[in-house]
């Protein structure tokens, strides 16, 4: 190995000197990895594959991927805080505390940004599912205030809040609302019998989905997400 010969070929990779005069020498094998270093190094890599792995998730020149944001951050900080509980990355927890406070920091900045809320609503895999499955309601807001965190947030209540006011502004501009919005306020069955026969072209799964979005005037929208 090279470090085996280097310090013959080349002498020591380094000195340390005093006062102009050399009091120590250190030779390359001071640097040779052994058996315990390599685990180290192991483990280092285990750590940094996790922000690697979901770094990818935001590559891509050809699909969005916003409504990655949220759920690729959640589950990387998951994994660390795992790594902080496993005592063989003890050599690493400092600085897996340093990293999870910087991702938190951003991850707090979500908080000011309704986009990666309403990327996440308007993703077919995720709608509101995820943040209703995920997120803290009235519950845990409950007990974070118990344990002495008066700002404690209802977050799906916060999340929906975001959503209902989005789709206030956009629900009576979007395409055909007029028409669509005039057929919901005439009918009952009757205007669900008309949709029916307007359209010979429209298959049935065309007919019954136009029939959620007219069943309501004002809940639309809340329709679409069956």
């Amino acid at each position: 190995a090279f470090v085996a010969t280097a310090d013959a070929q080349f002498g020591p990779i380094t000195t340390i000197r005093q006062a102009g005069k050399i009091v120590k020498k250190i030779p390359w094998s001071a640097f040779q990895l052994r058996e315990p270093d390599w685990r180290r190094v192991q483990l280092c890599a285990d750590i940094l594959e996790d922000p690697s792995k979901y770094q990818q998730a935001f590559s891509s020149d050809k699909v969005p991927t916003l409504h990655r944001v949220i759920p690729a951050l959640e589950a990387m900080c998951t994994r660390w805080e795992k790594k902080l509980t496993k005592a063989k990355y003890a050599i690493f927890h400092p600085a897996l505390e340093d990293g999870l406070a910087k991702l938190n920091k951003y991850y707090r900045k979500l908080d000011d940004s309704r986009v990666y809320v309403l990327s996440m609503f308007i993703h077919p895999y995720y709608k509101l599912q995820y943040i209703n499955e995920q997120w803290g309601g009235a519950d845990e807001q409950e007990a974070e205030r118990a344990a002495g965190n008066p700002h404690a947030k209802n977050w799906k209540a916060h999340a929906h809040g975001i959503v209902e006011a989005a789709m206030s502004q956009y629900w009576p501009k979007r395409l055909n609302a007029t028409q669509t919005d005039k057929r919901a306020d005439t009918g009952n069955a009757a205007g669900a019998a008309s949709l029916n026969d307007d359209d010979e072209d429209e298959d049935d799964y065309d007919r019954t989905r136009r029939q959620r979005l007219t069943a309501s005037s004002t809940a639309g929208w809340e329709a679409e997400l069956k």
